[in-house]
């Protein structure tokens, strides 16, 4: 792991879940999230010290365990604050809830591991979308739901825009057929806020710096404008819930132990409300079975 320049005080911190880096003139610097967990957490600590640097703050984009996973070691090694929105605080602080909303229930053992339940750590600043003002420097935190509940962005000064998860890089749309989402509406509106925009650099922390941002948006478009095709193919038939999660991880090719099988399940859910509070599925009770139909206009 090495400290990456993006442009002016804008770094990163490379790895699957790469962590974006803003330095003030102090010396000290915010973290855009912190990795996913006590391991990864100790090699950014390492790197930043011998950079000589210390931890002001850390603004986690959202909760799931590979961005705020390093948070209580961090936390507990520098005493930093930690900046979320209210919802996403409400699992960092509590991870069970994480899980738990995948099982729709108190989970499975097999759900309660580091992947999806990190430490808890504390949060406190609450933030909005808005402008903030850090060390009498200006952000502006953005508002972008859908892959996760409460998830923000952050535009720092340099003009460097860290959108978290609200968008799939170029390079790993191959690698992932089937996005998580847990609200349909919200990421479809989330990819038009992000078209409308140009700052300078955008990173994602599974990819880093994209290259053409309205390519890269217009793919993600098209990648749950395909799921939803395919969901509404399966649909011609009543099918259920878990009917539907089969023929969708055989469709994609998705290789899936039980903690992914949840992820994709409750992908499916997501895509189930979004298409029944448009109308284009409907859902009936049969036999005990609660079963998703092609609903065809006029009935």
């Amino acid at each position: 792991m090495k400290l990456n320049h993006i442009t002016g005080n804008s770094y990163y911190l490379d790895g699957d879940s790469a962590v974006g880096v803003y330095v003030f003139s102090d010396n000290t610097c915010l973290l855009v999230d912190s990795g996913p967990g006590e391991a990864r957490a100790k090699k950014i600590m390492d790197v930043l010290d011998q950079e000589g640097l210390q931890v002001h703050a850390i603004f986690s984009t959202h909760s799931h365990a590979d961005h705020c996973g390093g948070n209580a070691y961090i936390q507990a090694r520098t005493d930093c604050a930690i900046m979320a929105s209210a919802l996403a605080a409400a699992v960092i602080e509590n991870p069970l809830l994480g899980p738990a909303m995948l099982y729709s229930a108190y989970p499975l053992r097999v759900l309660k591991n580091r992947a999806l339940m990190p430490q808890p750590s504390k949060v406190e600043q609450i933030i909005k979308p808005g402008i903030i003002h850090i060390k009498n420097e200006e952000f502006l935190i953005l508002d972008l739901p859908g892959h996760s509940i409460g998830q923000l962005g952050l535009v720092n000064p340099d003009g460097v825009a860290f959108l978290g998860d609200s968008l799939m890089h170029e390079e790993k749309l191959a690698d992932y057929p089937f996005l998580y989402m847990v609200d349909i509406n919200s990421q479809l509106q989330t990819l038009e806020y992000i078209k409308q925009n140009c700052w300078s650099r955008v990173f994602l922390t599974h990819g880093g710096l994209v290259d053409d941002l309205q390519m890269n948006v217009n793919n993600n478009q098209q990648r749950i404008n395909d799921i939803i095709n395919q969901i509404l193919a399966l649909l011609t038939s009543n099918r259920s819930r878990e009917e539907l999660v089969a023929q969708l991880i055989n469709h994609y090719n998705i290789s899936v132990n039980s903690g992914q099988y949840y992820l994709v399940s409750s992908t499916v859910s997501a895509f189930l409300s979004y298409l029944c509070q448009y109308k284009k599925v409907q859902s009936k009770v049969k036999d005990g079975v609660m079963k998703f139909s092609f609903q065809v206009l006029g009935t």
